[in-house]
């Protein structure tokens, strides 16, 4: 089993998804290995830091904290992904993912909260390269893969 399909596993399943969404997301993993990238410190906003950053900008200061805290992660939707993202990085990232914008901010709005919530260790958002990333997120899945 791919480390990406043990992470999509592990992050829907972690955020009780169905599997119509588990579904849609392994349909199309590169919208989870581009998610990936945004969190890493290279990418195009700045990574954990900054992608955090842009959504308390956007007004989501609560949901935020939350997938930072130890508590349940509070939901965003589809619609909050664009506001926070911007349309040109999610219409980059439905583009490598060969999916329309409001279906991959669907996507998103499901996995990433889960995604920040298993990278952010006693509530702190680290910058890391995507090598560093996947070494982290393949800790979460030891014995899963």
């Amino acid at each position: 089993m791919s480390l990406l399909k043990s992470l999509t596993d592990t992050v829907l399943n972690a955020a009780g998804q169905n599997g119509g969404l588990l579904e849609s997301v392994m349909q199309n993993p590169k919208l989870m290995e581009a998610a990936m990238g945004l969190l890493s410190k290279d990418s195009p906003v700045g990574g954990m830091q900054g992608l955090l950053a842009q959504f308390q900008q956007a007004g989501m200061g609560d949901a935020v904290q939350s997938w930072l805290g130890d508590g349940a992660n509070k939901p965003v939707a589809g619609a909050d992904i664009e506001q926070a993202l911007g349309g040109d990085v999610l219409q980059h990232l439905a583009d490598k993912a060969n999916m329309a914008p409001a279906e991959a901010s669907s996507v998103l709005a499901e996995a990433l909260p889960a995604m920040i919530d298993k990278l952010s260790p006693q509530g702190q958002a680290q910058d890391m390269d995507f090598g560093s990333l996947q070494s982290m997120l393949g800790g979460f899945l030891k014995g899963k893969l």
